[in-house]
């Protein structure tokens, strides 16, 4: 219906006549082209450098990983990047994205998530795939969170979405479970979709936070049975 410049024309109209507004608190933007309000900027700080390289959140020491990451051991990936410490402001907007109904919050957080990656992030990804929900439990929630990130994240850096994984089964919410339960309660819950090929490629893994890295780690040694080159993860926020 509209050309181009049509569209711009249009857009420009409707953005004086319905301001654009903040994701976090939902008031009117203060300053045109930001992506929060002055408040929810402060609030929102992302995690400082230098970042630990197998999780993504802050580096407590001089080495590359953090002492979580020292204890852990080895992660089941090549490189991991967060955006913020999981907390507060942050919790409750993933919070929102998965329980209460809000998909647009995935907007804010996706372009965030690939700034970071950006600008911390090592290769180049061929492929973006994000963890799978189980499917009566997406059917409840409407979608897929990790897979709104992922569909911002792949077009702010330009490589395709990947639905690569499935969940072979139910499980329980990890953040119910203790460290040792949260474990057991992910082992071989991923299977490949032979239809979506990882092979040889370098996959970016999504997710909404990044806690002891069960699932994340499980979702990528799936990947690497199947084939992928290496995995890289990217969350919204390290918990």
């Amino acid at each position: 219906m509209f050309g181009k410049a049509g569209k711009r024309i249009v857009g420009s109209v409707l953005g004086f006549l319905v301001p654009d507004a903040c994701p976090v608190c939902a008031r009117a933007m203060p300053e045109p082209g930001g992506d929060l309000c002055a408040g929810c900027a402060v609030s929102l700080r992302e995690l400082p450098s230098p970042r630990c390289s197998q999780c993504g959140g802050a580096a407590d020491s001089a080495l590359a990983v953090c002492g979580e990451c020292l204890q852990t051991g080895a992660r089941p990936w090549r490189h991991a990047v967060s955006v913020f410490a999981y907390g507060g402001t942050v919790r409750d907007m993933v919070h929102r994205l998965k329980y209460g109904k809000q998909p647009y919050l995935a907007g804010f957080l996706g372009q965030r998530m690939a700034r970071a990656w950006q600008a911390h992030g090592t290769g180049i990804p061929e492929v973006v795939v994000p963890v799978p929900l189980h499917l009566w439990r997406r059917l409840r929630r409407g979608y897929n969170q990790a897979g709104l990130l992922a569909e911002q994240v792949a077009q702010a850096i330009d490589v395709p979405v990947v639905p690569a994984l499935v969940r072979a089964r139910a499980t329980r919410r990890q953040a119910l479970l203790d460290i040792d339960s949260r474990k057991a309660n992910v082992k071989g819950v991923f299977a490949p979709r032979p239809r979506w090929s990882v092979a040889g490629r370098h996959v970016l893994l999504l997710d909404d936070v990044l806690t002891t890295g069960h699932t994340l780690g499980e979702a990528a040694r799936t990947l690497c049975e199947a084939g992928a080159l290496a995995v890289s993860v990217l969350t919204a926020a390290r918990g």
